[in-house]
């Protein structure tokens, strides 16, 4: 059973969407799996797309439209407890946020995408306990609809109040939509702001680590699923450490702060950080890529301070023995006598 966030809070505040899976499909969001309950506290509903001519046992709500196009689509609500519920039901935009998860505006903020595009049949929703109750709502395309992919929620949302009445707790469920509108598909991404830092070891010749940040921008027009890699290296390209992995889905218009530390890398003097994202367009609409780089200093200052010791030593030895010969301690051939100086 996956279980509803619930949120503190004085105003409405946002709802936070799962990570997409790297596939075609659309996976359900973090706070519902298909079909399953969320609950908070002892409240438990659950949330699916109605079966019907549009398809059924979805996991949410995936559309390929036209300019000016109207979809009637339905929204099933089920109350498992013993207990009525009564939910508010709406739509808004979904967003992926900097550190890269999928999640909706905040409750107080209106639509200006896909969310302002539904309309439900109702704002508010009474389940008796143990039933399941039909939301239909529309979906109406603008015939100016930019080309490409757009991304929502419908959500319903349960509010309540503290005992001093000060706090309201909203535990709210929603199931993603996402509308493809006609035209030109056009995927990018752009790689920026790369930063890279080879931190220090005590250890000589020792490896270190070094953080690598740069911001990844979707902007082009279709959501994606991004591999990114991020390889250090000395100076040419001695010395090369790759870290490499799978992203989640970043949706049009949406940044990510993505933050990645390399092991290994052999302070050389200066440090090359080489960053590359291949994007795959999700439902097989092409690929691009993006990459960038950004260089540091990565001196081994251990490693220095041992030879600057060694050198120093070797430099001071000579004097010190002069030293103790002239002091009697030193026998010609290199021995020392304890004592010699009192003899």
């Amino acid at each position: 059973m996956t279980r509803a966030r619930t949120t503190p809070r004085r105003r409405a505040s946002g709802l936070g969407l799962a990570r997409a899976a790297a596939a075609a499909t659309v996976v359900a969001l973090t706070l519902l799996a298909p079909a399953a309950p969320a609950s908070a506290d002892d409240v438990t509903w659950s949330l699916a797309p109605g079966d019907g001519g549009l398809g059924a046992g979805r996991a949410n709500f995936v559309y390929a439209v036209e300019p000016g196009q109207v979809v009637d689509d339905v929204l099933v609500v089920t109350n498992p407890t013993a207990s009525p519920l009564d939910l508010a039901v709406y739509a808004t935009d979904a967003l992926t946020t900097p550190e890269g998860h999928l999640d909706l505006l905040p409750a107080a903020q209106a639509p200006t995408d896909l969310g302002a595009w539904i309309e439900t049949s109702a704002s508010a929703v009474h389940v008796e306990a143990g039933a399941r109750v039909e939301v239909p709502f529309t979906l109406r395309v603008p015939a100016d609809a930019a080309p490409g992919d757009h991304a929502a929620g419908i959500v319903t949302s349960l509010a309540a109040t503290s005992g001093d009445g000060a706090l309201t707790v909203d535990r709210r469920l929603a199931l993603r939509v996402h509308a493809r509108v006609a035209g030109d598909l056009t995927p990018a991404l752009t790689v920026t702001g790369v930063d890279v830092v080879a931190h220090g070891t005590p250890r000589p010749l020792g490896a270190v680590a070094a953080t690598v940040t740069y911001t990844l921008t979707n902007t082009g027009n279709t959501r994606l699923v991004p591999t990114e890699s991020v390889t250090v290296r000395g100076p040419g390209g001695s010395g090369a450490r790759s870290v490499s992995g799978d992203l989640d889905e970043v949706l049009p218009g949406s940044s990510v702060r993505r933050t990645v530390e390399v092991t290994g890398v052999r302070p050389l003097g200066r440090a090359t950080a080489a960053v590359r994202v291949d994007g795959v367009a999700v439902g097989g609409a092409g690929a691009t890529t993006a990459a960038g780089s950004a260089t540091t200093w990565a001196v081994p200052w251990a490693t220095v301070t041992l030879v600057v010791l060694v050198i120093v030593a070797a430099a001071s030895a000579p004097g010190l023995l002069a030293r103790l010969r002239r002091r009697g301690r030193v026998t010609p051939d290199g021995r020392v006598e304890p004592g010699a100086a009192h003899r």
